[in-house]
């Protein structure tokens, strides 16, 4: 199957990708929309994405570390001059720190805003990230955030009703779990995984276009020298797809690899980026694989 590129436009204040078009946001004070960053729209994923920012729905991105959801996402964000905040459920994030927590002075109590609230009200896009790691407590505000009625009631405060900015968007990722390999990580609550209406797969990028992106990112541009990690890359995917290893090689650890190439070899390179971060099995199996090369 040929993966294309999609084309993106920006004309007379709208950003256009394929069926999908996002105004953009006339807003030109919010540090936090993203800096410009090299992307590649390969797919239909972007387009899907924008079309559910364009209709105002929830999106979930379920992926391997590192295939580039939040990239996604702050790469929209960046296109559509909208603020990109990002928060991650580490399965000890609190409710405190996710919504907001009650403060004392010497005047008195007062309230401080938590990441999802502060979203809310300037109209930010947040994206949840390893929303499959989250506590029981999150997940049941979540469930509020994401009915029809989008809104969040500060019990623990006054009682005041949050309704979000016109611009605020929600997003979600996780890592796959049916394999177990993410620590800490579980199948995520059906009832809230059936509250984000569009779920999107994201995979690794063919061969010529993930050539294409480790160069950019990692500035390294040894065609052929990235193109043999690339080659490392999917055959010790193939190892763990059919479960020889178990750990990860994704186009975040990639690039990485291919930026330290630029001063040391590849075998050294090896060393610090990927060997250090795995067991000693797999690692040895991953070096037989980078000598094939290299």
């Amino acid at each position: 199957m040929t993966i294309e590129i999609r084309e993106e436009i920006t004309k007379n204040g709208v950003y256009k990708i394929g069926r999908s078009e996002i105004k953009i946001n006339e807003n030109i004070d919010n540090p936090y929309v993203p800096d410009s960053q090299f992307y590649l729209p390969v797919g239909d994923d972007l387009e899907k994405t924008a079309w559910a920012v364009s209709k105002g729905l929830p999106v979930i991105l379920i992926g391997e570390t590192g295939v580039g959801k939040t990239l996604l996402v702050r790469h929209l964000a960046q296109m559509t001059n909208n603020g990109f905040r990002r928060v991650n459920l580490n399965g000890m994030t609190t409710v405190d720190e996710f919504v907001g927590k009650l403060m004392i002075n010497e005047k008195g109590t007062y309230w401080v805003n938590g990441i999802l609230i502060d979203a809310m009200e300037s109209g930010d896009w947040l994206l949840i990230d390893e929303i499959n790691a989250c506590l029981p407590e999150i997940a049941f505000c979540l469930h509020s955030l994401l009915d029809d009625d989008k809104m969040i009631v500060l019990t623990e405060y006054d009682g005041r009703i949050i309704k979000p900015h016109p611009n605020f968007r929600v997003f979600a990722s996780m890592n796959p779990n049916e394999d177990r390999r993410y620590a800490g990580t579980k199948a995520l609550n059906e009832a809230l995984l059936d509250r984000f209406p569009v779920s999107i797969r994201m995979g690794y990028l063919p061969y010529e276009i993930e050539v294409d992106v480790v160069m950019n990112q990692s500035g390294n541009m040894d065609k052929q020298l990235v193109g043999k990690m690339v080659n490392v890359a999917n055959d010790v995917r193939e190892a763990i797809e059919n479960e020889k290893i178990f750990c990860t090689f994704s186009t975040r650890r990639l690039i990485d690899w291919a930026r330290m190439s630029e001063s040391f070899s590849a075998s050294e390179s090896a060393i610090s980026t990927i060997y250090g971060k795995i067991n000693e099995f797999d690692a040895k199996v991953i070096e037989d694989i980078i000598d094939n090369y290299f």
